[in-house]
């Protein structure tokens, strides 16, 4: 969801009419459009209040050799192998009830998918995951048997993903192997999750129709689609290229005033554009990839700490996008921003060209009509026409 894919050609396009001198930072880069389609000619600073996906700009935009695939998935395999053994071991009276709600009609799998025990429901799960949290040995890898089985994942599902990243962490020590193979895991749970693209919510089975899908998706092997996606999961640009590139993680409105980003040669802003917080649609991935056994609630099994952003509340949206103006003008340098006519600035009455022109001499706006995707957002709609709008302020 709100992924710039679509723009990244015009947004570069942007960018070097300003002709930057120095870096160019992407504040809100997400899974990194824009950064790849200015490699290998512009170095990037990308950054993101959602930790999981520094490992993917990592991963693809920055520094490191990887070790040979041949070399580092045969270790790995062997110590997920070992954890899978002893999970499957734990939790063999469920993986027993799930097969049998999985071989049966819809409302046996229903009622398994509702009674299932977890951290958000259940007193046991969540001083097993207390007991986890501070484990020093393999016992601590079992995050997602207790938070997300029988709803995202399957049971023998979650124990796949838990076993990979104890191997994970045991065999790709190396920063570069780490964040490569940690992407590779956290894409290969987006491919198997029973989810609509995003993970506010999970499919739960209301009919036959519903239990196939939720059958399909509690059938894939998780160790098959991860060993698909370390081949997928590509270095961009080049060696040089990746070695002055740096990742960030953290708030934007913060990072635009901080001495990282000293030197640097344009900003780029691709802000929230509705109220929907992210953190909502992506807590699955970021609480994998944390590890870090926080409290959870709601049918969702939200994490209690998701970050929220002025973007995206009507009555703080204006004054963020008063700082990020300010920001960049304080910089010195330009500022290429991204934004909807439906964005949510607009339905808080505000015109962002003037606001834009309070901060910079010069500000220029192209428009272009674009299906955004919402993954199911705020009303359920797929694809949303927007125009789209990309300001360059000097």
């Amino acid at each position: 969801m709100g992924t710039k894919r679509y723009l990244a050609a015009d947004v570069r396009t942007a960018i070097e009419s300003v002709k930057p001198l120095g870096s160019v930072v992407d504040l809100f880069s997400g899974i990194g459009a824009v950064a790849s389609a200015l490699a290998p000619d512009h170095h990037v600073v990308t950054n993101d209040a959602l930790s999981f996906t520094t490992a993917l700009s990592r991963a693809r935009f920055c520094a490191g050799r990887r070790s040979a695939t041949s070399d580092i998935l045969p270790k790995i395999k062997l110590r997920y192998r070992e954890r899978e053994d002893e999970l499957k071991e734990v939790h063999e009276s469920a993986l027993a009830k799930e097969s049998a709600a999985l071989t049966g009609d819809w409302i046996k799998l229903a009622e398994f998918m509702e009674e299932y025990p977890h951290v958000g429901t259940s007193a046991d799960a969540k001083r097993t995951a207390r007991a986890c949290s501070s484990a020093i040995t393999s016992e601590r890898y079992s995050l997602t048997s207790l938070y997300f089985a029988g709803g995202y994942f399957s049971v023998r599902q979650s124990i796949q993903i838990d076993a990979l990243r104890y191997a994970i962490d045991k065999e790709a020590s190396r920063e570069p192997d780490w964040d490569w193979m940690t992407s590779a895991w956290l894409s290969a749970a987006a491919v198997v999750i029973n989810a609509p693209g995003h993970t506010a919510q999970y499919l739960r089975v209301s009919g036959e129709n519903s239990q196939k899908r939720v059958r399909r998706a509690w059938s894939r092997d998780v160790w098959e689609v991860f060993a698909e996606r370390v081949d997928a999961i590509s270095q961009e640009g080049t060696t040089s290229w990746r070695g002055k590139n740096v990742s960030c993680n953290t708030d934007a409105l913060k990072l635009i005033t901080s001495d990282e980003l000293d030197g640097i040669g344009v900003i780029y802003a691709d802000p929230p554009y509705t109220k929907d917080h992210y953190s909502r649609y992506y807590h699955v991935y970021e609480t994998l990839y944390r590890y870090d056994f926080p409290a959870s609630n709601g049918f969702g099994r939200y994490r209690d700490d998701r970050f929220v952003t002025g973007f995206s509340v009507k009555t703080k949206v204006e004054a963020a996008f008063g700082a990020l103006a300010s920001g960049a003008k304080a910089r010195g340098v330009p500022l290429v921003l991204s934004y909807p006519d439906n964005g949510l600035l607009g339905l808080a009455g505000v015109d962002l060209m003037g606001l834009l022109e309070s901060h910079f001499s010069t500000v220029t706006v192209k428009s272009r009509a674009y299906n955004h995707s919402t993954l199911g957002a705020s009303g359920g709609e797929q694809k949303k026409l927007a125009v789209e709008n990309i300001y360059v302020c000097s």
